[in-house]
């Protein structure tokens, strides 16, 4: 990240406490502040929007670094009273269970093994967290409410040893750190059975399995009742990458599948007012996964936990793609000159605002894009001119085209929808279509005819600028660092230079931005095969209708419908085939289309949602991603049509099979 302030994408659960205060932006903290309250907390977005980031916030070595650091603290003075165990599931061993599949016939007895080694994991972490804060300062001991120092500590070991909820199996410790010797054993026991290592575990092990968040309220109700937390200090259990949870392998045997999630949710479920779990997860994991293990129930959303929903938070508003309320503009901005700070660029803190515009420019126009940096020659070749137009028409915008293709193709989709009826040999600024009453029917299709000339003139269309690379992004922070990730990277290898200075920013040329631009959403679309679910069925679905709805904008000769870059369905129709919404939300959760509410301009229409690529997908697909126009009305039969050519047979209604035939 020294040469490359951009090439490490993924920090969040990587970097040192020491890094995260220079790297991590509070923007996000002050409408995330629930994170830091009493009761279960259930933190969603899409990969790489930040939510590690944030549950690193609760960790008590990010806390020490900040005052070493002589940095405020991000979380709120009267927030700040709380320690927190954290297990993250992608890195503890837990989706290790997965090697057991094909031995372990008890499903039950499997999942009690599971809940069993998260409790000790979780307590141990617990304990880790108040030794760390044994070490700091007076000032963050008495912040958090730790009452006891190392002696008085070691003096209560016996007593959580001791606790009923172990059944004896701890034995005797004299020490914290005895007590955490033996809470990891038993993990390093149920890690060599997962692995294979120990075909059997010890039946004193099942025989003394704890239930799901027992031990860890056991132990918060000492801490509490011997005075080493005072009586207000809450206590958390961090439990990141819950998702991971849905990819464990199990049995394929009908009604024998290990639910891992269900386990965790029952510890939710218990609402315990001594401890408040946070779950860090993706939103396609945590929706119609609320089974809780053992009963028929399910969670209740505000009763068993809140909800953080990060997508939402930062998710461009529908009636302004370009400013999102500022939330995620900010963020990225923030983002952006943290990481040029940490590659130790020189710059004041007054900047930081206009940071961005500094590297990479102003905005680009659909003007400038065509009219300056396609380059193109004999522009006026790229006019299509109907034969019955008056010679006078078709001469002054040959004309034009020479000095401004841009507005002499507005011209010619101008004459084609309204008719060769007026004089236009006329001066530039008395031209029909760039009359300011017209300036809605120019900005409707501004982006849409940047894309269709270079189609016409088989380049690749132009992206670049500040504005633009926030857009691409799509409220997405992962987006953001994956485009300026390529962008630098192309940047550094076109410098003659041989050492980058870190006295002076770098601009970054439109030609670099774009070439890295096209780069960056190609990668992008690739990794749709990389993820989990219907993976290579949404991948070729984005793919099959970008190019459904590319041909529909490049094939509509009058350009008298530009918002064809989505479409749009019936809420009453996606409600009566579940299928068909089923996979539509799981491109949403995935970050493959944004889905959003469709307020309809026709009256009694009845209530719509659209949806829309990604912006990072525009280049690969051709399309513009600006929406100002209403996207394509399509029929449900329709687009259950584009997901069974995509290649997955989507079931329909009550009988797939009469369904499929009467449409395909």
């Amino acid at each position: 990240m020294k040469a490359n302030p951009f090439f490490e994408l993924y920090v969040g659960d990587r970097i040192s406490s020491n890094e995260f205060v220079t790297i991590f932006s509070p923007m996000l903290v002050t409408h995330t502040e629930p994170l830091f309250m009493p009761g279960n907390i259930v933190v969603t977005g899409i990969q790489g929007c930040g939510k590690s980031m944030l549950l690193k916030l609760l960790k008590p070595q990010t806390r020490i670094e900040y005052e070493q650091a002589n940095r405020e603290f991000p979380v709120p003075e009267s927030l700040r009273k709380f320690v927190c165990g954290s297990v993250n599931l992608a890195h503890s061993s837990v989706i290790d269970f997965g090697y057991r599949d094909a031995i372990d016939e008890n499903v039950q007895k499997t999942e009690l093994l599971f809940a069993d080694f998260l409790n000790y994991l979780i307590c141990d972490s617990l304990l880790e967290s108040i030794e760390v804060y044994l070490g700091a300062s007076k000032n963050i001991r008495d912040e958090i409410g730790l009452n006891f120092d190392r002696e008085q500590m070691d003096l209560l070991a016996p007593k959580i040893a001791n606790l009923a909820v172990w059944e004896g199996w701890l034995g005797e410790c004299n020490s914290i750190s005895e007590l955490r010797l033996r809470l990891q054993h038993r993990a390093k026991l149920y890690r060599r059975f997962v692995h294979g290592k120990d075909m059997e575990l010890s039946s004193e092990i099942f025989d003394t399995a704890t239930a799901i968040g027992a031990p860890q309220i056991a132990l918060a109700e000492l801490l509490h009742s011997s005075g080493a937390l005072a009586a207000d200090t809450n206590v958390f259990v961090d439990i990141d990458q819950y998702e991971e949870l849905g990819n464990i392998s199990s049995r394929d045997t009908p009604g024998q599948t290990v639910d891992y999630r269900a386990v965790i949710n029952k510890a939710l479920a218990s609402r315990n007012p001594e401890l408040s779990y946070r779950i860090g997860t993706r939103g396609y994991s945590w929706k119609r996964h609320g089974r809780i293990h053992g009963t028929s129930g399910n969670l209740e959303f505000m009763r068993d936990y809140k909800y953080i929903d990060l997508d939402q938070i930062l998710k461009k508003d529908e009636d302004d793609s370009a400013s999102a309320k500022n939330v995620f503009d900010s963020f990225a901005k923030d983002v952006f000159a943290r990481r040029l700070r940490y590659a130790q660029f020189t710059f004041s803190d007054e900047l930081d605002e206009d940071l961005l515009e500094r590297v990479y420019g102003p905005n680009l126009t659909p003007m400038q894009k065509v009219n300056q940096e396609m380059g193109l020659r004999e522009p006026e070749k790229y006019l299509k001119l109907d034969a019955e137009w008056s010679r006078e028409t078709k001469d002054a915008l040959l004309r034009l085209a020479k000095k401004d293709l841009y507005s002499a193709k507005l011209g010619e989709f101008w004459v084609r929808q309204k008719g060769d009826r007026e004089n236009i040999n006329v001066r530039d600024e008395l031209l029909p279509w760039m009359r300011n009453s017209n300036r809605w029917w120019r900005k409707e299709r501004a982006n849409v005819l940047a894309v269709l000339i270079a189609s016409q003139s088989r380049q690749k269309s132009i992206w670049g600028g500040a504005k633009e690379i926030l857009e691409l992004s799509g409220g997405s922070i992962l987006a953001f660092l994956g485009l300026n990730q390529f962008i630098w990277s192309t940047w550094l290898q076109r410098n003659d230079r041989p050492e980058v200075s870190r006295s002076t920013l770098p601009e970054i040329s439109v030609g670099v931005q774009s070439t890295a631009i096209h780069r960056a959403s190609n990668a992008w679309y690739d990794m749709v095969f990389q993820q989990s679910g219907r993976s290579a069925e949404r991948a070729r679905f984005v793919k099959y209708v970008g190019d459904v709805l590319r041909y529909k904008i490049l094939s509509d000769e009058k350009l008298s419908y530009p918002g064809a870059n989505g479409f749009s369905i019936l809420n009453e129709e996606l409600d009566n085939l579940p299928a068909v919404r089923g996979f539509l939300e799981q491109l949403a959760d995935y970050a493959n289309m944004l889905m959003l509410r469709h307020t309809t301009k026709n009256p009694g229409a009845g209530q719509r949602t659209k949806f829309y690529f990604h912006p990072i997908f525009c280049p690969t697909l051709g399309l513009p991603y600006v929406r100002t126009k209403e996207p394509y009305y399509a029929r449900i039969r329709e687009v259950a049509d584009w997901i069974y050519k995509a290649g997955y047979d989507v079931p329909l209604a009550q009988s797939p099979k009469a369904q499929q035939e009467e449409l395909f």
